[in-house]
């Protein structure tokens, strides 16, 4: 084991520009710009990495947690297939990630996070993964991540229609269509999907006396949903925006390997309405934007017969103008005022939250652009009280051609959640928002000629977070607390290796994660839980990838490797590390405006029978297989 981490760690990770014809169709994550406005030009010194466009399709049928636990060092806390599926990011909790759309943060304000496996791949444009403490720019929840999902258009494309079909097993069917029009100065666009899966895989119940094979019951799941996009071009300076994402899933929760059976189901219905308008006058650009969201879960247990309904809504307006002062110099200032109410019937009221934020960042760049600093800061207020002042300041240098550096330091804070706050027995109304520091550093290594390339990108990061919120069990019931201290510090490296010969393209990479997450403070007199790995936080992880072109034939296979993840806080209970690999086949035709692929995927091909959760169990060897379809017609020239 000891030698497979050396190995890992001797690579780097890659971080590939999209101009290299040779990657464009080969890589895995790369580093490139993309839209929202402080993510391009104020994130300086962070790590971001912006999915491939070969890798989204890839995932096409997918969702967003299967996506990350492929192709980034995110641990995806997966309780199976269709389930619940949240985020890590380098030892934080999924509370500590915020997901952003289009530039609003989407996460639940009443537990804080977001069903990662709710989220259609295909529904997205561009995906980009920024790491580390970000919270002046983004806000609460910013400490360990964010994860961006973006929607784009390009006017005056003419008419797409895209068609999507696939099944695979447990008798998985999928269906997305969408259809595009776009002028000189209008888009409107239409995206539609359903999907639906009885999940019935068999599996070895370690649990039982003589590990039983048991096929998978009550996991059914339906879901579909539509995203509606709207583009204006007012004026050659002025434009603006409108979206709609409307989503129903009704899904059953399937018992663990500790249950005889279990008979509960959760609907979540999500509807989200965002705008944004863009002004452009010389120097200064500006964005005025405004979101609304209403998101339901509704939990239902046949053996109890208990229902429970949580309702949550969102208002959020926001401004900002990025003023470019000269050829070095640009500011970004900005305001953001957040309303949420929720119902629920854990609340004994209908509690209510305004958050008024102001933000402002810096960038500096030097004339011959090998230097470039940006600070942030941002100040948010609840209920006419300040919460913690946070500030960040990065920096990129490069020193040659083929070799940078980047440094960012911050200080982070998550707001306690309505659950935290108002839940009924056991609610704390007193709760302090989780604050601390982060720090990261790195090295990027990009070497090129006309057929080879490669990049190797090595991080390491440290992260101290105070008044850490945990649920701790009292006299009559369990209670959040501002108990626990945390400490995270790693290392991630991503390397890529890319060869052009004649009609092949060939890239092997490889990304290593390590982090190490301990809770420094006791939550008790006896806490065995003091210098000891966070659970379900593996302190080794990574994966490696070939891919091979030849025209238009594609083949890649992906090995991912787990660690073990202790699930006792003092760590003398864990489950197994794990080994999945995956292959990939994909064969592109095209007849004048119509593109065609057919593809097939095995998944877990070497039937590991393997935890993601403890008592959760997960499919061994499945595949998919499916074909798109793409025809575009252009506009008339005199269009």
């Amino acid at each position: 084991m000891k030698i497979y981490f050396t190995l890992f760690l001797f690579f780097s990770s890659a971080f590939c520009y999209a101009q290299i014809n040779l990657i464009d169709t080969t890589r895995q994550l790369k580093e490139i710009n993309v839209i929202a406005n402080r993510l391009t030009d104020f994130s300086t010194g962070t790590k971001v990495d912006v999915v491939d466009s070969l890798v989204m399709f890839q995932h096409i049928n997918k969702n967003l947690s299967d996506l990350l636990s492929d192709e980034s060092p995110v641990f995806i806390k997966s309780y199976g297939l269709g389930a619940l599926a949240t985020s890590s990011f380098r030892g934080g909790s999924a509370s500590q990630t915020a997901l952003l759309w289009n530039g609003f943060n989407i996460n639940s304000p009443m537990n804080g996070v977001v069903d990662l496996s709710l989220v259609p791949v295909n529904f997205m444009d561009a995906i980009s993964v920024q790491y580390g403490g970000v919270s002046a720019l983004w806000g609460s929840g910013a400490v360990g991540g964010a994860i961006h999902l973006n929607n784009t258009a390009k006017f005056n494309s003419g008419v797409t229609t895209k068609v999507n079909v696939s099944t695979g097993s447990f008798d998985v069917y999928n269906q997305q269509v969408s259809f595009e029009f776009s002028k000189r100065k209008f888009i409107s666009s239409i995206k539609l999907f359903n999907t639906t899966s009885k999940n019935n895989f068999q599996y070895n119940n370690v649990f039982s006396a003589n590990d039983a094979k048991v096929i998978q019951t009550n996991a059914e799941l339906k879901s579909y949903g539509l995203l509606s996009e709207n583009y204006w071009l007012i004026k050659e300076n002025q434009k603006i925006n409108l979206f709609f994402w409307c989503q129903h899933t009704d899904r059953n929760i399937p018992p663990t390997m500790l249950q005889f059976r279990n008979e509960s189901n959760q609907i979540d219905n999500n509807y989200r309405i965002t705008s944004e308008w863009k002004y452009e006058k010389k120097k200064i650009v500006t964005y005025v934007r405004g979101a609304y969201f209403n998101e339901s879960l509704i939990y239902s247990d046949k053996t109890y017969r208990a229902t429970d309904v949580n309702v949550s809504q969102s208002i959020i307006i926001e401004a900002e103008s990025k003023i470019k002062l000269n050829s070095q110099h640009s500011v970004n200032i900005g305001i953001n005022d957040t309303y949420v109410t929720a119902v629920a019937s854990g609340y004994i009221n209908k509690p209510q939250q305004n958050r008024t934020a102001f933000f402002a960042s810096y960038l500096y760049t030097t004339k011959n652009e090998k230097l470039k600093t940006a600070a942030s800061i941002r100040q948010e207020i609840i209920k006419n009280k300040f919460v913690p002042f946070t500030y960040s300041a990065g920096a990129d240098y490069q020193f040659i051609k083929w070799l940078g550096f980047k440094a960012n330091f911050s200080k982070v804070y998550r707001i306690p959640t309505f659950n935290d706050l108002y839940w009924s027995m056991g609610g704390n109304p007193n709760l302090l928002p989780e604050n601390g520091y982060s720090e990261e550093a790195g090295l990027k290594l990009k070497l090129k000629n006309n057929n080879i390339l490669f990049s190797s990108d090595v991080t390491v990061y440290n992260r101290t977070i105070k008044n850490w919120i945990i649920w701790l069990p009292g006299i009559s019931y369990w209670s959040p607390q501002n108990i626990m201290s945390v400490w995270s510090r790693g290392m991630e490296t991503n390397s890529t290796l890319a060869v052009k010969l004649n009609n092949f393209k060939i890239s092997i990479s490889v990304l290593t994660n390590y982090v190490v997450s301990t809770n420094q403070q006791a939550k008790s007199a006896n806490d065995a839980s003091v210098g000891k790995q966070l659970i379900y936080v593996p302190m080794y992880s990574g994966h490696a990838k070939l891919s091979i072109e030849y025209k238009q034939l594609s083949f890649s296979y992906r090995h991912n490797y787990t660690g073990y993840r202790y699930t006792s806080t003092d760590n003398t209970e864990y489950l197994k590390p794990f080994y999945l690999g995956s292959l990939y086949v994909s064969y592109k035709t095209r007849i004048k405006n119509v593109a065609t692929v057919f593809y097939v995927q095995v998944n877990n091909i070497w039937n590991e029978e393997y935890q993601v959760m403890l008592s959760r169990a997960m499919p061994q060897q499945n595949f998919n297989a499916g074909i798109s379809i793409e025809f575009n017609k252009p506009n008339n020239n005199n269009n």
